[in-house]
């Protein structure tokens, strides 16, 4: 008996990209993003109108509980939300390009264009690696920049919001075109104000309104918190061997001179004082406030960027053509005293030598610490930069047989910086309260260093004193026990090469890369 053969089922392959010219891709749509969607969503910068694009993650960076880095404050935006460990949305400018942006993470920020500069946006949000690389997994975002704009165009802006946060924008575009030319120019700056960390009350590491825990740290305390021996809670109000300096305590360092040297030369708090009930139990916390009270909860950022498009018919068969654009993202942030990049801004219950010429008389414990925040005197703040910049030109040449060929040259580059002097040295505060460091041999990427103690000309750092009413200690100390944090990182993509492509297909390797 013969065997009825199955019906073969055809296979079908999905188009999303060609190098193929002339062909139309199919499957997935490429969306478009126009100057229109900003007056329709009222979005500030071009990474915000992806906020409302679905297959779109978008991350506003740059608050001041962020851990590490974005300090420069780039809004990441995340296809597919697949950004997660390294690049797999690939962003590129005309066609070409750009190299993944922020400190380390490698994020992709549109925003580096000027919305008045945008002609349009392409958005082909699904796997495009095969057309255009591993970084395309996710998707591509083609900028394409304007051209051909005629006349003048100038733009202010204003908005506010009722924490503050003041937005000012500028904004200029001109352009010229004549038979056979064009040039256009834009230029754009912003100015985004702060928010204070005290602005909202739900700004806060003190959830007990909430039902739950506090956890503001023990060692953010302005005066200081005494402890015999460590603190045997490091959060909230419920340590058993901790005491308040009253606030009042203290005075002011002398204007000239190291200050006092002698053991107890100085001091202005008495052990009794400080063990009594007004001080102690459930009193012996009351100076612990909320670090991010002191700090931003969003720094301020100010933005220029400006555009330029060329083009020139040279011949009938040849025109020029060229493209720059630059943009300086720039912000100083003051940052929480308890997180990255300045957390050794408090001191988490610090021993203090008894021959600390502000130790406490009156038969004190000699084993006393001090948890402490410097905030106060000391503001851990710090500045960054994202610098982003292209140039690109090139000649276009019509060849015979519907043959051309393009000769260009771009170069890119993405430059992320910051700079947090706003630390404190654990070592060096160590040495300024009187105590010798023993040597330290090398560790890993951590250097060695030798006996450390105090220099002469540094004052001694006094713990029991209250910065709100008395200028505590000088700042010869407070320089000595500084210490600061940098991260460099720089970007770059250059190409250069000759592509041609005749009437149907592009040459077998597409740009062909020169030595």
């Amino acid at each position: 008996m013969a065997q009825a053969i199955p019906e073969e089922i055809p296979e079908n392959v999905l188009i999303t990209g060609s190098l193929i010219r002339g062909t139309v891709a199919v499957g997935v749509p490429v969306t478009n993003l126009s100057p229109m969607d900003f007056a329709i969503t009222g979005a500030p910068k071009i990474a915000d109108l992806f906020k409302d694009y679905p297959q779109a993650n978008v991350y506003q960076a740059g608050s001041a509980t962020n851990s590490g880095g974005h300090l420069e404050r780039e809004t990441r935006v995340n296809l597919r939300g697949l950004d997660q460990t390294g690049p797999r949305s690939l962003m590129m400018v005309d066609g070409m390009r750009f190299p993944p942006q922020a400190d380390g993470i490698c994020s992709i920020d549109p925003s580096i264009i000027p919305a008045i500069s945008l002609d349009h946006i392409d958005i082909l949000a699904d796997g495009a690696s095969a057309t255009y690389g591993s970084d395309a997994i996710a998707g591509v975002i083609n900028v394409i920049l304007r051209r051909n704009f005629d006349g003048a165009q100038t733009q202010f802006g204003f908005s506010t919001a009722t924490s503050g946060k003041l937005h000012y924008l500028a904004a200029q575009l001109w352009g010229r075109t004549w038979d056979g030319g064009q040039i256009t120019l834009s230029f754009e700056w912003y100015d985004d104000g702060q928010v204070k960390g005290n602005e909202h009350s739900n700004y806060t590491m003190d959830y007990r309104p909430w039902g739950l825990d506090d956890q503001r740290p023990v060692s953010s305390s302005t005066p200081g918190t005494v402890s015999t021996g460590s603190a045997n809670k490091k959060v909230g109000t419920n340590c058993t061997n901790c005491y308040a300096i009253p606030r009042g305590t203290g005075a002011n360092f002398p204007s000239v001179g190291v200050g006092p040297l002698a053991p107890f030369s100085a001091s202005t708090v008495n052990w009794a004082t400080l063990s009594s009930p007004d001080n102690s139990g459930a009193n012996g916390t009351r100076n612990v406030f909320d670090p991010l009270s002191i700090a931003q909860e969003d720094a301020p950022q100010q933005r220029t960027g400006a555009v330029m498009t060329v083009d020139q018919r040279l011949t009938s068969d040849i025109s020029f053509y060229g493209s720059a654009f630059y943009s300086n993202r720039r912000n100083k942030i003051i940052d929480p005293a308890n997180v990255t990049p300045s957390k050794t801004s408090v001191l988490s219950s610090v021993a203090i030598p008894t021959w600390n010429p502000y130790y406490p008389t009156g038969d004190a414990p000699t084993n006393l610490r001090v948890s402490y925040n410097l905030g106060v005197e000391r503001p851990p703040y710090a500045i960054a930069y994202e610098l982003s910049l292209r140039y690109q030109v090139g000649l276009n040449v019509a060849l015979p047989a519907g043959w051309r060929a393009q000769i260009y040259y771009s170069e890119s580059s993405d430059a992320n910086l910051f700079y947090a002097p706003g630390n404190a040295n654990a070592a060096a505060v160590s040495a300024a309260l009187g105590w010798t460091i023993d040597p330290v041999a090398a560790s890993g990427t951590s250097p060695s260093y030798g006996t450390w103690t105090k220099p002469a000309n540094v004052p001694y750092l006094n713990l029991f004193c209250d910065p709100y009413a008395y200028k505590c200690n000088s700042d010869t100390t407070l320089n000595y026990i500084g210490s600061s944090r940098t991260y460099d990182e720089k970007m770059w993509e250059n190409e250069k090469g000759v592509k041609l492509d005749g009437p149907l297909f592009d040459l077998p390797g597409g740009t062909v890369k020169a030595a």
